[in-house]
């Protein structure tokens, strides 16, 4: 799939094998995948660019995914760009319009989520466009 037209996923997950296992399957499905450690480096990354999806763990070193996100709306980088919040908690508030991904993944599961959450974003994105 050419670069340019390419679905982007900021990948936020602070466990190594979990980040690569995830990065190499999305991009086997040929999305364009920029996976980083720390709700902070997420922020330097949606401060300089947009995403078509954000997948980001709720646990993370630092401060956590839900501060992310909303950290990321306080300052207007995000816009409508979808969220899936991947969490291991049996009981987490997920800011709001987030979509929520309990661990441990099915990968199937996983990819039907995110095609999910992309198509919904699309359609909202269609209806008021």
């Amino acid at each position: 799939m050419d670069s340019s037209t390419a679905t982007t996923v900021l990948l936020v997950e602070d466990n190594e094998d979990i980040r690569e296992g995830l990065s190499t399957l999305l991009e086997a499905e040929n999305y364009e995948v920029t996976p980083v450690g720390t709700a902070e480096d997420g922020m330097e990354r949606l401060r300089v660019r947009s995403f078509h999806i954000i997948v980001t763990d709720y646990m993370l070193p630092g401060e956590s995914g839900r501060w992310m996100v909303e950290q990321a709306r306080r300052e207007a980088c995000i816009g409508k760009t979808p969220v899936l919040m991947i969490t291991a908690h049996p009981r987490v508030e997920p800011p709001a319009g987030v979509h929520i991904l309990h661990k441990p993944l099915d990968i199937n599961e996983f990819l039907r989520a995110v095609e999910k959450v992309l198509t919904s974003a699309s359609q909202r994105t269609a209806r008021t466009g």
